[in-house]
């Protein structure tokens, strides 16, 4: 398995110091170097001091808006998910929530989209996980069961109507989940076996394509179609 270090190859970048710089601005780079840092190195990995630099911005300033590593983690760890939670809502804000597929559909376009923009999400996620404790815990409870729960839905509704070939809904959300998200957490393979930048929207999107087109010739049966 290749090292998470450089698989998140994306990071934000260590910018200059501008003489003054907008309040949510300076907020919205801390939060996202945090993030990488934090998907990187782990939370004990991770130091206030590497993430304002890589923030542009003072230690000092990070102090001011989040106080401590803790609080500026949870902090991400909201803002990450409260990211993903908008794309989600905007993409079904599209579609027909009582056609199943067409939800799957905007789900995974949603987390792609999501993915491309912010590449650090999954690893975050996954250090938190490896590292385990009271703050997975609280990273579950807060973000990934309300999101699981929710995702879940059409899933076991085209379980319910017959339309799926794989009988546990659980591993058709893992399937599309990991696959919507993991191709971004390893930008440097794609961009180096196959020169693709994951980060170009259109490409992100070609790639959306090809996974729903997976999920519904793979994972689903027309509709209409017996199970028998």
């Amino acid at each position: 398995m290749a090292r998470l270090s450089a698989s998140l190859d994306r990071k934000p970048r260590r910018p200059g110091r501008p003489v003054k710089i907008a309040p949510e601005e300076q907020r919205r780079r801390i939060l996202d170097a945090a993030a990488a840092q934090f998907a990187r190195r782990g939370f004990e990995g991770a130091s206030l001091r590497d993430i304002a630099g890589d923030a542009g911005l003072s230690h000092a300033v990070i102090r001011h808006f989040f106080g401590s590593k803790d609080d500026l983690w949870d902090a991400a760890a909201a803002d990450l998910f409260g990211q993903m939670n908008a794309a989600m809502a905007e993409a079904l804000g599209q579609v027909d929530l009582n056609d199943p597929e067409a939800r799957m559909e905007a789900q995974v376009r949603a987390t792609v989209r999501t993915a491309s923009r912010i590449p650090w999400l999954a690893g975050f996620v996954m250090q938190a996980g490896l590292a385990g404790g009271e703050r997975y815990e609280t990273l579950v409870e807060r973000h990934l069961r309300p999101a699981y729960a929710f995702t879940l839905e059409p899933f076991y509704q085209m379980k319910e109507a017959g339309r799926a070939h794989v009988p546990d809904a659980h591993f058709l959300f893992m399937l599309s989940t990991n696959a919507a998200i993991g191709p971004f957490a390893q930008s440097a393979n794609a961009r180096a076996l196959a020169g693709l930048d994951l980060s170009n929207p259109a490409i992100a999107e070609r790639y959306a394509d090809v996974l729903v087109t997976v999920l519904k010739h793979g994972a689903l049966r027309p509709a209409g179609q017996s199970t028998t």
